[in-house]
């Protein structure tokens, strides 16, 4: 596997997980704000302070996060044009993932950018597969799965703004 493809699927990763993260704390927050808080108010009142520091603490990890993430995303695509995941069975428990990529390099005639396609593919676990791809094999018995990841991480960024 080339060194740009793994940097890529890394970052990818890891805004996945952060970007999960970002999501649901507005909820947490949410929650906290009409539910624990008053109850602490009423009937812990002194450690409702603490609770709301920590709150607070908290929310300036994930408000740092949701910037790293957002920064990284948009370098990530000054570079990459698309990448598109299809998942196709291979047997009733092995999947083959097959990523494709379209990325510039700026390596091309004159530093002209030059776009690159870069696939790669791997065999999958059913086990671990995204719920969705469950969902789309047993309910529609569809034995390939296809996802646009960067209009889906575009869509989720656009989300947590």
């Amino acid at each position: 596997m080339e060194p740009i493809t793994i940097y890529l699927l890394t970052a990818i990763g890891l805004g996945l997980g952060a970007t999960a993260t970002v999501t649901f704390w507005h909820q947490i927050l949410n929650w906290g704000e009409k539910n624990l808080f008053p109850w602490f108010d009423k009937h812990l009142p002194t450690i409702a302070p603490y609770l709301k520091n920590a709150f607070l603490k908290v929310n300036n990890v994930v408000t740092n996060v949701r910037r790293a993430v957002k920064n990284a995303w948009e370098k990530i695509r000054e570079y990459l044009l698309k990448q598109v995941v299809e998942l196709n069975r291979k047997t009733t428990s092995t999947w083959i993932q097959r990523v494709t990529s379209w990325v510039i390099e700026a390596s091309g005639y004159n530093n002209k950018p030059v776009v690159k396609q870069i696939t790669t593919e791997v065999e999958v676990n059913w086990d671990d597969l995204p719920p969705d791809v469950y969902e789309a094999v047993i309910k529609r018995q569809n034995s390939s799965v296809e996802k646009n990841i960067t209009e889906m991480r575009d869509k989720e960024l656009a989300l947590i703004n």
